[in-house]
């Protein structure tokens, strides 16, 4: 995450800077983070706050909401109460009452959903649950991924799928 700090306007041009999680006693309000996966998809993280923990390079995020756009239009958003920032590794667990929407074809529930911070992944080990197109579906994982910069995002349910056609 980035935080904007106070600067003098008249001397210099005010630039975020990366944040220590060992630093935010008191927690970081309304932090923003943004940037690019080696697939090239756009990737906004918001919150209501992160707070540091014992685990180095590890911070508590209050009211996670990832958001992924890609080249091809398929578009993905992520919430949750709570998640786990961990710098190092590069990767946001999403955890209590965790949501994943796309546009207008999915919108999934699952205990946990891991998503990687450099590449285009989101994993979720079951049970997963909710609606894709008009059916409902369950399954024990998911995982959207894309293979290559050229090509659109897989999303594969596996693990004792069930779907429910539902003609509308």
């Amino acid at each position: 995450f980035l935080s904007a700090k106070k600067l003098d306007p008249s001397t210099e041009i005010p630039f975020a800077k990366e944040i220590d999680f060992a630093t935010l006693d008191d927690g970081l309000t309304k932090p923003l983070y943004s940037s690019m996966t080696n697939s090239g998809d756009e990737l906004h993280i918001s919150a209501d706050q992160v707070i540091s923990t014992e685990e180095k390079d590890t911070a508590l995020i209050k009211s996670a909401i990832l958001k992924i756009f890609s080249d091809s239009g398929f578009n993905v958003f992520l919430s949750s109460d709570t998640a786990l920032l961990n710098k190092g590794k590069k990767n946001l667990i999403f955890s209590k009452n965790v949501i994943l929407k796309t546009d207008n074809k999915m919108k999934i529930t699952a205990p946990e959903i891991f998503t990687s911070l450099d590449q285009t992944l989101i994993k979720a080990d079951g049970p997963v649950k909710g609606l894709f197109g008009s059916s409902n579906i369950e399954a024990g994982q998911l995982d959207i991924f894309r293979e290559n910069k050229s090509s659109n995002l897989v999303i594969s349910f596996t693990k004792g799928v069930k779907v429910v056609y539902n003609p509308s």
